[in-house]
């Protein structure tokens, strides 16, 4: 199932509306590029909400690992260069 289909789920078994700016990027042909991703076996961008929701599960870890690593690799970089004056 997709994430399309959950939240369309959600919307009938808690009776609430989709929030308006997240139904308008299901919606869109071509939504923002926050809503999409790179599909490396498709070898292109894909919506989030066309993706199974263990796929995107993984690519959320894959990205935060992502960001956590670049975001360790630039402190030690700033160490690194306030060794190099000391």
């Amino acid at each position: 199932m997709i994430l399309r289909e959950y939240i369309q789920m959600e919307k009938l078994i808690h009776g609430r509306e989709i929030p308006a700016d997240i139904l308008y990027q299901m919606s869109s042909d071509n939504p923002d590029d926050e809503y999409m991703h790179y599909s490396e076996s498709k070898g292109s961008l894909i919506s989030i909400f066309d993706m199974h929701i263990y796929h995107f599960m993984r690519a959320y870890a894959k990205m935060k690992k992502q960001t956590d690593n670049n975001a360790l690799q630039e402190k030690l970089s700033e160490i690194k260069k306030v060794l190099e004056v000391a």
